[in-house]
């Protein structure tokens, strides 16, 4: 194989991630995350960009989003917001919840159908994907992302989602290789594969590097190719704390304290704001390295006892 055939390393180390996000995403540009509601949230990567200190971002992610979409929020990161679903699962989102209600953040009404369906467009390479399913809704009257569309061929009214290509597109998985080949061992991953098709830059956390060969004799089970991903690195604990599901579960108690304490500020407690911005040091803006911020979580103790919760179930 000559040197123009040779397959390139997308391996780089955290703090060269770092980098790349503030290279690739601008203020104001659209960011997509991946993940599911509680796992698979790629938050190392998360933390990476509001340690960066981008501002008024758009944001869209998967179907089902909470935590991550929330932190960034409560950080002040977020200007506009094409989320279908934000929810911690047991309670609202306080600081999208707060946002929205004080008009800081422009949330508009999406509905997952066409937030996956402008991911499917962008990934095939046209400007929209035609939906027969709005036809007598009144989705389409409040929903920035859709417009009436006429079949050439039939007449038949239609309604389109238009394509969606966010200018970089964070995910986590499990595994991967130096290469870039992701492998997810768990949760839904159609949306993570149709973001990575449909970004203009992607970067993949995966919670261990596994070898390349490893890859190849499993090679079914790759969720995402390398082709589709241009940077690749490891981050053990990386969905913390949403779960990465086999290898940790969610740590629901951490989740708890940070929606108790935004949730004391969205309903006006000024003492409580001192106690946000005291998270945001701690867990965010004072971890830049991985180690530190597993420690200020409860460190490797912590970690073992949500290993121990998805061995069990």
């Amino acid at each position: 194989m000559n040197e123009t055939m040779q397959r390139r390393r997308k391996l780089v180390e955290t703090d060269a991630a770092a980098a790349l996000i503030g290279e690739w995403l601008g203020d104001g540009d659209l960011l997509a995350l991946g993940g599911l509601f509680k796992q698979g949230r790629p938050m190392a990567l998360v933390r990476e960009v509001i340690r960066s200190g981008r501002k008024e971002l758009k944001l869209i992610s998967s179907p089902g989003s909470g935590f991550d979409a929330d932190l960034m929020i409560a950080a002040g990161c977020v200007a506009e917001t094409f989320l279908p679903a934000v929810t911690l699962e047991d309670r609202m989102c306080p600081s999208f919840r707060a946002a929205a209600e004080a008009g800081t953040i422009t949330a508009h009404c999406v509905d997952a159908l066409s937030v996956v369906g402008g991911f499917l467009a962008a990934a095939n390479g046209v400007p929209f994907q035609p939906v027969a399913a709005w036809k007598g809704s009144d989705v389409p009257a409040n929903n920035p992302l859709i417009a009436p569309i006429e079949c050439p061929f039939s007449g038949e009214k239609l309604f389109a989602t238009k394509a969606i290509r966010p200018k970089l597109a964070l995910l986590h998985a499990q595994e991967g290789d130096v290469y870039g080949n992701v492998r997810h061992l768990s949760t839904m991953t159609y949306a993570d594969q149709m973001i990575a098709r449909a970004a203009e830059r992607v970067i993949v956390s995966v919670d261990r590097i596994v070898s390349t060969e490893n890859i190849v004799e499993r090679s079914r089970e790759t969720t995402i190719p390398c082709i589709y991903v241009d940077a690749i690195v490891e981050l053990p604990y990386g969905a913390h704390p949403t779960g990465s599901f086999p290898l940790y579960s969610i740590d629901e108690a951490h989740i708890e304290h940070y929606a108790t304490v935004a949730e004391a500020v969205r309903r006006g407690g000024d003492a409580a704001r001192p106690q946000l911005q005291a998270y945001l040091d701690r867990h965010v803006r004072g971890t830049r390295d991985p180690q530190a911020y597993v420690d200020s979580v409860g460190g490797a103790a912590r970690m073992k006892e949500l290993e121990n919760e998805a061995a069990e179930l």
